[in-house]
């Protein structure tokens, strides 16, 4: 009798397993499949039950192994009650976590700063389909989560969802026609809205994109970049290596116009509505009227940015016929040198690797307090700047010990102290031989300057007090096969919000996407539910029913 009744038991105990681990699999609970397994564990169970009750009645008192059994197949069922209420109080809870790298992420320091200083309403219309599909449901989760990260620095952004099947009217009065099958979301503060689409095979809304259509909604105006053309200077329009259209595009996606400009010497004047004007590495010198033109735009408070290679040799020597970089020492105190910075490494002379790091610099005295590594620490453009820039055959910019009456300005990145700017480039350039000498600047070698010129704020058009010119000793960093690096893009563009006054820019920008998520068939989640759930808790039933048996055999 008490053989049959523990074989009874167990076989109940194997039919109720079998048929959790078919609900795995099946997904439902009422198909034969589930039923059938599920059934036998009752009956058998029922017959252990009363085979236990009748085996107690015969003997008239409470067996201790028969009692134990007892308590362990209620307590069994008690908290197998407990783990069905709580799956099913989670099943409805309808909560989720996103533990990827991507998910872990915290937002940027610039989208933080966009953030806090939103002041009017931002809203932030999501349109998604009401489907299952796998991508559209990971897109619509990923958007929502990145949107509440965004709220909890801000109370100024409303999001809200809508199905763009059933909201037409809503889509055409934003004057959208098409929104995409896997997401649309709209941004819009007052009466200016930017459409970001999700597309492509991995689509999540992207920080950058947001955080660059925040930016363009919540400006009043597009400030205008000019380039200089007319001396072989990079070309914003060039897309190969050593062309600058992707910084024109990363500055039109924080809501600038961009444009080409060649100075007419009939009419040698800087455009009346230009916000900066940019000249990459002329291979000329500039003429004397735009060289004037250039001195009446800083009088009205313009901003300048200068990029200039080492390469570049002037028609006439320097100080007799040369004039633009004699123009931007007396004028405004800095002095780009004639030379090509570089290192005592045979390794890799020709490249500068600026960093905060303040190791190398140990022993230096000078700029002890001033620099964070290679960075100016007090100036916007490089203040807490934590990023890497490596510059390749660069040129020395420093600030004159003497400057012009108005001008004030800083050093804001310089080298290593191995470094020095070999003024013998003839020597170098035909036999790769340089050593320093009393001629040569010695490291750390200053590399940009930024300086501020006191103009007369009432009498010009735009009301500004000064004007800004930021000069840097290299062009490579800013052209399409430099400023994919993040030290260099948030160089360049931490410059040009220093010279509009939009330090509320000046932070480092998001990078794009980590990694695609990884979309598992139907059967494949169901078995990685299966192997985390149902596998984990057998394997460790089934070792302590082979310990237990191994214990009576032996004992």
């Amino acid at each position: 009798m008490g053989r049959w009744r523990r074989w009874t038991g167990i076989a109940a105990l194997v039919s109720l397993a079998a048929a959790l681990n078919l609900v795995f699999w099946t997904q439902d609970l009422f198909v034969a499949p589930v039923l059938a397994p599920l059934g036998l564990a009752a009956a058998l169970g029922a017959a252990w039950l009363a085979a236990a009750l009748a085996g107690l009645a015969a003997r008239g008192a409470l067996e201790e192994r028969t009692l134990g059994g007892l308590n362990a197949a209620v307590s069994s069922s008690v908290f197998l009650g407990i783990c069905i209420v709580l799956y099913l109080f989670l099943q409805s809870w309808n909560a989720s976590w996103d533990l990827t790298s991507e998910g872990r992420r915290e937002l940027s320091p610039l989208t933080v700063q966009v953030l806090r200083n939103i002041t009017e309403p931002v809203d932030v219309t999501c349109f998604f389909l009401d489907v299952d599909e796998e991508l559209v449901v990971i897109a619509r989760d990923k958007t929502l989560r990145f949107l509440d990260q965004c709220a909890r620095h801000t109370d100024r952004l409303r999001v809200e969802v809508l199905d763009p099947a059933r909201e037409r009217a809503r889509l055409e009065s934003m004057n959208i026609t098409h929104a995409s099958t896997q997401g649309t979301v709209v941004v819009k503060s007052g009466g200016r809205q930017r459409v970001i689409t999700l597309t492509g095979g991995s689509p999540r809304l992207e920080e950058r994109e947001f955080t660059n259509a925040l930016i363009n909604v919540l400006r009043g105006a597009q400030p205008k970049v000019y380039f200089l053309s007319g001396h072989q200077e990079r070309d914003i329009a060039d897309q190969e290596e050593r062309g600058v259209s992707m910084l024109a595009q990363l500055l039109q996606s924080e809501s600038h116009e961009v444009a080409p400009l060649t100075i007419k010497l009939m009419e040698p004047e800087i455009p009346k509505d230009c916000d900066a004007l940019v000249i990459v590495n002329p291979q000329t010198d500039l003429h004397p009227l735009e060289i004037e033109a250039l001195d009446r735009y800083l009088d009205a408070g313009g901003r300048l940015m200068v990029l200039m290679d080492p390469w570049r040799t002037a028609t006439t020597g320097y100080g007799a016929g040369e004039r633009f970089r004699p123009w931007l020492e007396s004028r405004l105190g800095v002095l780009v040198g004639n030379d090509i910075v570089i290192s005592g490494d045979p390794s890799n002379r020709w490249q500068a690797e600026l960093g905060f790091d303040n190791k190398p610099f140990e022993g230096v005295d000078e700029g002890f307090m001033e620099y964070r590594g290679s960075f100016h620490k007090d100036h916007p453009v490089t203040r807490g700047f934590d990023q890497t820039m490596l510059l390749q055959a660069t040129r020395s910019v420093r600030l004159a010990e003497k400057m012009p009456a108005g001008a004030a300005g800083v050093a804001l990145l310089r080298t290593a102290p191995g470094f020095w700017g070999e003024t013998d480039t003839a020597k170098l350039l035909d036999t790769g031989q340089a050593k320093p000498d009393g001629a040569d600047l010695k490291g750390p070698v200053p590399l940009a300057a930024a300086v501020s010129l006191r103009v007369d704020k009432e009498n010009n058009p735009k009301g500004r007090g000064d004007a800004r010119v930021l000069v840097v000793g290299d062009a490579d960093f800013a052209t399409n096969a430099g400023v994919t690096v993040p030290g260099h893009l948030n160089f360049a563009l931490n410059a040009f919000a220093w010279m509009n006054e939009s330090e509320e820019l000046i932070a480092i920008r998001p990078t794009g996407r980590d990694a695609s998520p990884l979309i598992l068939s139907e059967r494949q989640r169901r078995a990685a539910a299966w192997i985390t759930v149902m596998c984990v808790v057998q394997v460790v039933a089934l070792a302590g029913a082979a310990m237990a048996l191994l214990r009576r055999r032996h004992q």
